[in-house]
């Protein structure tokens, strides 16, 4: 999707940390429309990303997520944090199955977090969620794999999907969207960890997108964590780099 790479790296030099922005902040404030679209994405089919789902706080939506089992959520850290600490567990509710924010699939509260111990400053910005039971597999409901290496993909288009914003001051969908991504090597955008993705002008990642996945050949690559400067600008959204979780992944879930 990313065609000028030249213009994009400069442009990126002259961005400071100052700019980035976690993708929940305007999410709470934003009314849901049924109409709106991710910044320049489609309307997911039935069962397309049937390991996407949406986390619910105090039953209003607020992030995107990841079956990685059928009940252990991986998510962003940001979603779940009160600045200071991990919010109770009790406040959220995961919910799959479903393309459609408001209508149909399964609702779980979950029982436990598990946000990375060294999160921060954009770092580390991972986290847990367990379920109180478990999502039975389905047509609509399937895990996904975590990638444990991307060395291959270097300007490999991957695929982003969400319930976010369709532009900086636009609404939430209704039914899930989803775009396409490029990873360009060699580019720092973040901390340690931080996959860098781009989008031209319009498309990409926005607020309420956080947590949700990056995907490629069926395996998750990236987890949503922060947009540079607006939504649908052609700075790089960051995401954390799954391969380098998966370690930490399997010593929380087994």
């Amino acid at each position: 999707m990313r065609r000028q790479f030249v213009s994009v790296l400069l442009v990126y030099l002259f961005v400071t940390i100052a700019r980035r922005q976690q993708l929940t902040e305007a999410a709470r404030s934003v009314p849901a429309k049924g109409s709106a679209r991710i910044v320049g994405g489609s309307n997911a089919r039935a069962g397309q990303f049937p390991w996407q789902v949406a986390l619910l706080r105090s039953g209003r939506f607020i992030c995107g997520g990841s079956l990685i089992s059928n009940r252990w959520v991986l998510s962003a850290a940001h979603c779940v944090h009160n600045r200071i600490s991990v919010a109770p567990a009790s406040e959220f509710t995961v919910l799959a199955g479903t393309i459609n924010l408001y209508v149909g699939g399964t609702r779980r509260p979950v029982q436990r977090i598990i946000a990375h111990e060294n999160y921060g400053s954009f770092g580390n910005d991972v986290a847990l969620l367990e379920l109180s039971s478990a999502i039975l597999n389905s047509t609509n409901v399937r895990p996904i794999a975590m990638a444990r290496s991307i060395s291959n993909l270097a300007s490999s288009l991957v695929t982003i999907s969400g319930w976010g914003q369709t532009s900086n001051s636009g609404s939430l969908p209704q039914i899930l969207q989803y775009n396409t991504a490029s990873i360009l090597p060699g580019v720092q955008c973040g901390p340690a960890g931080i996959l860098c993705l781009f989008s031209p002008a319009n498309n990409g990642a926005c607020f309420g997108d956080s947590g949700g996945p990056a995907v490629y050949n069926n395996q998750m690559v990236g987890v949503a964590n922060f947009i540079t400067g607006y939504c649908g600008s052609t700075s790089p959204d960051g995401y954390a780099l799954v391969p380098r979780y998966v370690r930490w992944v399997q010593s929380k879930i087994n």
